[in-house]
C-alpha cells in the first residue's frame, strides 16, 4: 500500500483510499449507485457480447460477479465500442467520473445510461481491473483491507513508520473521511493533518465507554473524585448536526439516518436556538402515557423506509442529549466534560421529544449504586459514569476511562455481554437441517485490523430467527476465508461470511482456548467465551465497532 500511495497524485489518492475499503465516497455521504445485481449482469452481457442467460448461468456457477466479468468480458475493437464510448486505458479519474455519472443519473432512461457507463468502463479496464471494478460497484471488494490498514500504509508512505498511525487516526476520527486524511497528508504533511478539525455536516466518530466488572472499580479507574452519573438508555446513538434550518442525523456507523427520525429533526430545529451545533445523544422509543421506555427493538421498524410515519406515531422517540461538541463555529471537544455540560444546559431545555439526559453528580459509591437502581426501575439500561476532571475531553473514536458504563448484566456478576462479528456458519443438522446450526463469532483487533474468533454461537435463537439465517447471510457467503479473519483449523466453519453483521451475546465466563484466536498474540492461547447466548442483532454497529480483542483480554484479567 505504501508503494501505491507514494506513486499517487493529489487528485487520485483520496479516491484510491475509498476504493480500497470498498467505498466510493466517505460513508457519511448519502450516495448510492442504484445498480442491483441484475443491472450489473446486464452491463456484463452488453460489454461481453453475451446474452443475459449466459451471464446469469455463469453467476450461478461462480457466485462472484467480479469473476464473471473477468471471464466473460474481453476487449474488442469494432463499431460497438463507439456506441459504448470506449476510449482506451482506464485511469482512477476515469473510474471516478464513471461512478459519479452512475450515482447522479436519475429519471427516464437512467438505467440504460448506468448500464452503458459501467459496460464502457469494463471494456476499457484490464482483466484484473474489471474484476475489482465490478466488485466495487456491487459492494463486495473483499480485499482484506480495513481503515486501519490504509492508515498504516499512509503512515509508512509519508511518515516512515506505521508507529505514526495514531496521528492519522486522530484526524480520521474527527473527519470520518479517509480520503481527506490521505490528500492532506500528501499535500500538507503532518502540519496539515493537525489542522483537521470538527466540521458541521461531517460526523466525527463517537466517543465510547469502557466497562468494569465491579462497581467499586469505577472509583479506581476514573481520574476525578467527582463523578457525573448519567442514565444509560437502550436506544440508538445519534449525532445531530444543525446548520441554520438544516438538521442532519448520523448513526453510530456514521450513515445519514435523517429520514428515520422526523420528530428529532423537527424538535432540534424548533428548540436548539443557535445557527450551528453538533449534539450527541440517544434516540429512545418512549411511552409518554406510562412515562417509561420501550425496548430497543421498537426502533427497528424505523429502518423500513415506508413505515417510518406509522411507527413514529405508534412508538414516538425522545432524543436524550448528553453532549454538545460544537456551537456557532466553535469546537468544544477540547473543553472538559463539566464545561460541555454547562454549554449544553444553556443551549437546551427539556421538552417532550428532546431533553437532557438525567444525571447526578457524586463522590459516593453508595449514592451511585442507589441511582443505578433507580435508573433500572425507570426502564433504563444502566448508567454511564463520567470524569469531571479538567482533562475530561471528548475523545472521538476512543474507548477510554473517562466514560465507564455499568449495566444490569454487569451487576449480576454472573454474565457479561459482547458485541461480536459473525464471520462464518456451521451447517445445521437434525431440527436445524436447512439452516445454520451455529455461527462463528469474532472480536475486532484494532491494532492488527483483523477479526479474531471468540466462540461458536448456537443458543438463544427463536425458531423464526433460525429460519431467516440463510437469507440473512446469502449475499455474504464467500468461498475462501476473508483475509481479515484469523481462525484456527479447529474452528474452521462450513461457510465463510464477509464480516458485516454484529450480534450481542451474553456469556458466563472467558477462558483460554487453543481453538480460538482472540488476543492470542498477547494471551498465549486464544480467549473463548463460555455458554454464549444470543441477545439481539446490533444493526446500528459496524464490524469495526464490535467488542475489541483488547477489551476481551481486559475482562478476562478482571474475572
Amino acid at each position: 500500500l505504501a508503494h501505491v500511495f507514494n506513486q499517487s497524485t493529489e487528485e487520485e489518492i483520496d479516491k484510491i483510499c475509498y476504493y480500497l475499503v470498498g467505498q466510493i465516497y466517505p460513508s457519511y455521504k448519502h450516495v448510492t449507485l442504484g445498480m442491483g445485481e441484475k443491472m450489473v449482469q446486464t452491463a456484463i452481457a452488453l460489454a461481453g457480447g453475451k446474452t443475459k442467460e449466459v451471464v446469469e448461468k455463469k453467476t450461478r456457477e461462480i457466485g462472484d460477479l467480479g469473476e464473471v466479468a473477468s471471464q466473460l468480458v474481453k476487449p474488442r475493437k469494432n463499431k460497438f465500442d463507439e456506441y459504448l464510448q470506449v476510449e482506451g486505458e482506464l485511469t482512477v479519474a476515469d473510474v471516478h467520473r464513471g461512478l459519479e455519472k452512475i450515482a447522479t443519473t436519475s429519471g427516464t432512461g437512467s438505467q440504460e445510461v448506468k448500464i452503458k457507463t459501467l459496460a464502457s468502463m469494463m471494456l476499457e479496464a484490464e482483466n484484473i481491473e474489471r474484476k475489482y471494478l465490478t466488485r466495487l460497484v456491487t459492494g463486495t471488494m473483499r480485499l482484506g483491507v480495513g481503515d486501519m490498514t490504509v492508515l498504516d500504509g499512509l503512515a509508512v508512505a509519508f511518515l516512515g513508520s506505521k508507529e505514526k498511525r495514531p496521528t492519522l487516526e486522530h484526524a480520521y476520527n474527527l473527519s470520518s473521511d479517509i480520503g481527506q486524511v490521505a490528500q492532506v497528508l500528501l499535500t500538507q504533511g503532518v502540519a496539515g493533518i493537525k489542522e483537521i478539525e470538527v466540521t458541521v455536516n461531517r460526523p466525527l466518530k463517537p466517543m465510547l465507554a469502557q466497562r468494569v466488572s465491579r462497581l467499586s472499580e469505577i472509583k479506581e479507574k476514573i481520574d476525578s473524585e467527582v463523578i457525573a452519573v448519567e442514565e444509560k438508555y437502550d436506544g440508538e446513538r445519534i449525532q445531530v448536526h444543525k446548520q441554520g434550518e438544516t438538521v442532519t442525523l448520523f448513526s453510530r456507523r456514521l450513515t445519514d439516518i435523517t429520514g428515520q427520525f422526523p420528530e428529532v429533526v423537527e424538535n432540534v430545529r424548533n428548540h436548539v436556538d443557535v445557527e450551528t451545533a453538533i449534539l450527541d445523544g440517544e434516540a429512545v422509543a418512549y411511552n409518554f402515557e406510562e412515562e417509561e421506555f420501550y425496548p430497543f427493538q421498537k426502533l427497528m421498524h424505523r429502518r423500513r423506509k415506508y413505515e417510518v410515519e406509522e411507527y413514529a406515531e405508534e412508538f414516538p422517540v425522545r432524543y436524550m442529549v448528553f453532549d454538545v461538541l460544537y456551537v456557532n463555529g466553535r469546537s468544544l471537544i477540547r473543553e472538559s466534560y463539566p464545561k460541555r455540560r454547562e454549554e449544553l444546559e444553556k443551549l437546551l431545555e427539556n421538552h417532550k421529544y428532546i431533553a437532557l439526559t438525567r444525571r447526578i453528580v457524586s463522590t459516593n459509591l453508595e449514592e451511585i449504586d442507589e441511582y443505578f437502581q433507580r435508573c433500572l426501575e425507570r426502564g433504563a439500561e444502566g448508567i454511564i459514569c463520567k470524569s469531571c476532571s479538567g482533562s475530561s475531553y471528548y475523545e472521538a473514536g476512543a474507548r477510554g476511562w473517562s466514560w465507564i458504563k455499568w449495566k444490569k448484566e454487569y451487576a449480576s456478576e454472573l454474565s457479561d455481554t459482547f458485541d461480536l462479528v459473525v464471520v462464518g456458519g456451521y451447517a445445521g443438522r437434525g431440527k436445524r437441517s436447512g439452516t445454520y446450526g451455529s455461527l462463528l463469532c469474532a472480536a475486532y483487533n484494532h491494532e492488527k485490523d483483523v477479526f479474531q474468533t471468540v466462540c461458536k454461537l448456537g443458543t438463544g435463537f427463536t425458531d423464526e430467527q433460525l429460519e431467516t439465517l440463510p437469507k440473512k447471510f446469502q449475499d455474504l457467503i464467500v468461498e475462501e476465508k476473508p483475509a481479515r479473519v484469523e481462525v484456527t483449523d479447529e474452528a474452521k466453519p462450513d461457510y465463510w461470511f464477509v464480516p458485516k453483521f454484529v450480534v450481542e451475546i451474553l456469556g458466563s465466563e472467558i477462558t483460554k482456548s487453543p481453538v480460538h484466536t482472540c488476543a492470542q498474540e498477547i494471551a498465549g492461547n486464544g480467549l473463548s467465551l463460555r455458554f454464549p447466548r444470543l441477545q439481539r442483532w446490533r444493526p446500528e454497529k459496524g464490524p469495526e465497532q464490535a467488542t475489541t480483542a483488547k477489551e476481551v483480554l481486559q475482562m478476562f484479567k478482571r474475572q
